[in-house]
């Protein structure tokens, strides 16, 4: 796999996020592919599941996330509407993608996307979320200025 593999699937897959065209799931995801939530324990294994799972988040709206940043073996950037992919650094079948999203209660997240390709398509996926908060003011004595 080389770097243009790692972002063809993601710019792939940022396309179908704000498309919602989930027919075209299987551009992006191997048909027995594997898409795990650690932290809930949800594991959906095959495309069938993959595409269910996401027709039926509720309140799932297009333009709710943009793909921003991609990076592999050299730094490469990129913006669409949908998933943003602030970083996705791998070596050879192997990747991190980090994706900003917003949530339909307005609440902004990150999103942390460790995957493994297959024949060019996702075979798996963890994918872990956190949601965004505010520095304590205990440390601003340390931290830079945005």
């Amino acid at each position: 796999m080389t770097e243009g593999d790692l972002r063809r699937v993601m710019d792939g897959l940022a396309q179908v996020m704000d498309s919602q065209d989930w027919a075209r799931l299987a551009d992006c995801f191997h048909a027995d592919a594997l898409l795990e939530y650690p932290q809930s324990g949800e594991r959906f294994h095959g495309i069938e599941n993959i595409r269910a799972q996401f027709e039926n988040y509720p309140d799932l709206e297009p333009g709710s996330s943009k793909l921003q940043e991609v990076i592999g073996e050299a730094t490469q950037y990129a913006l669409t509407r949908s998933y943003t992919v602030i970083a996705v650094e791998g070596t050879g079948s192997h990747g991190t993608a980090i994706i900003r999203v917003r949530y339909p209660d307005g609440t902004w997240w990150y999103a942390i996307n460790i995957y493994e390709l297959r024949d060019g398509l996702i075979a798996r996926s963890r994918t872990y979320f956190a949601p965004d908060f505010d520095a304590p003011d205990w440390r601003a004595p340390f931290r830079e200025a945005p």
